[in-house]
């Protein structure tokens, strides 16, 4: 009975206080034009919904220990992306360790005994929840998601065209003898088609073993209904499809999905057809800035460096709770490279840096530097933020 109970207010807290935040307030003035009223609305409403997390979790986290060939990685989270971080982290698939949920307040002594015992720490945890331990060597945060925006979309054509990657500029050139076209639907039955035959498939054969976290028929409908479904046309079928709303000056786009999974017609370039379709369409209906939606802040992530090619620029997604924080007392030489290999994304004063361990036996020599700049600006980032322990946070731009 008290079990019961307890699942009652939480469905309360999401249903009444979390999700009314997450998904209409913080939107929709996390879209409008940011004035300083709005930043400071969106900071406030933002810091309500992560309260509201925080008590739905019932103040606990999960503990996992992931043992690979040669590291050992201690999580501690929601577990929502605890798959994503287990194939980031490892070549192969780790031994996973399901310890016992615990308390918050438990968790800084755990991060400082498995740190001492060689473990890189992860802990996805709410925004608000922001510690840093004496004593640790390592310690910088990771979004789990940023956005990727096109800015400057009402321009003339060539100028839109001069920051895509040359790949992509070809592969627009190619559309014109593919007989593709486009249309936009607000037919329920089109959005079930789109939903079961597109969405769903493509997402779960896309992002298998990421941790990616499928939308259900309501959230995603709820989703159509504000917004419009468009759709690439191969003759009269609908072959690839997008979600997306327009917010004054924004488009966004929301839910993409590929009839049947079919990564032949991704290879045939629908996806191409259908992002560039959808940036001229948003820019006859007066939109400025074309949102390509979210990505992990990983630019070794196929998604992330698709969008890249297209001279996005790389925002902090500001309605995501959580990120992920990184301890340790000391790198083994060959998972600081595995790391930047992978080429995390941190966020410092609000701007995006690729991040970059410099390694106690080989540090990044001026011409490194300079090279790992140049292909950060390429990614629309900032810069790149050095980190060669947790007092020696380097920033160029």
């Amino acid at each position: 009975m008290k079990h019961r109970a307890l699942q009652l207010v939480h469905q309360s807290i999401v249903r009444l206080w979390v999700h009314p935040l997450e998904s209409k307030t913080i939107p929709r003035l996390e879209s409008a034009k940011q004035t300083k009223l709005n930043s400071a609305l969106l900071r406030w409403f933002s810091w309500w919904a992560n309260v509201g997390r925080i008590l739905f979790l019932d103040l606990r986290v999960n503990v996992v220990r992931l043992a690979g060939t040669e590291w050992n990685v201690t999580y501690f989270g929601t577990g929502e992306s605890l798959e994503a971080i287990s194939s980031m982290l490892f070549p192969e698939m780790p031994g996973v360790d399901k310890l016992p949920r615990v308390f918050l307040w438990r968790v800084p002594a755990l991060v400082h005994k498995y740190t001492s015992e060689g473990d890189l720490v992860v802990c996805e945890l709410n925004q608000i929840l922001d510690w840093s331990f004496n004593g640790l060597q390592i310690f910088f945060t990771v979004p789990l998601f940023i956005k990727q925006v096109f800015e400057g979309i009402d321009q003339p054509l060539d100028n839109i065209l001069v920051p895509m990657n040359q790949t992509i500029r070809r592969n627009i050139r190619k559309l014109e003898n593919q007989g593709f076209s486009y249309s936009i639907t607000r037919d329920v039955d089109d959005f079930d088609f789109f939903y079961y035959r597109m969405y769903l498939p493509y997402i779960t054969s896309r992002h298998e073993g990421q941790g990616m976290i499928l939308d259900n028929y309501e959230s995603t409908r709820n989703e159509f209904k504000k917004g419009e479904l468009f759709q690439v046309m191969d003759g009269k079928d609908p072959v690839c499809g997008m979600i997306c709303e327009l917010h004054g000056e924004l488009c966004v786009a929301k839910e993409m999905g590929v009839l049947d999974a079919n990564f032949e017609l991704v290879k045939s370039g629908v996806n191409v057809a259908l992002w560039w379709f959808m940036l001229l369409w948003a820019r006859d209906q007066g939109a400025k800035n074309f949102d390509f939606g979210s990505s992990r802040a990983v630019i070794s992530n196929g998604v992330f460096n698709f969008k890249r090619q297209w001279g996005t620029r790389v925002i902090l997604h500001k309605g995501i709770h959580s990120h992920w924080s990184f301890y340790a007392q000391q790198l083994p030489e060959n998972l600081r490279e595995h790391l930047n290999e992978l080429g995390f994304i941190t966020s410092l004063d609000g701007k995006c840096y690729k991040l970059i361990l410099n390694g106690y036996n080989h540090a990044y020599s001026p011409i490194d530097i300079s090279r790992e700049a140049a292909y950060a600006a390429k990614c629309g980032l900032d810069g790149l933020a050095i980190y060669a322990n947790k007092d020696s946070v380097r920033i160029t731009s």
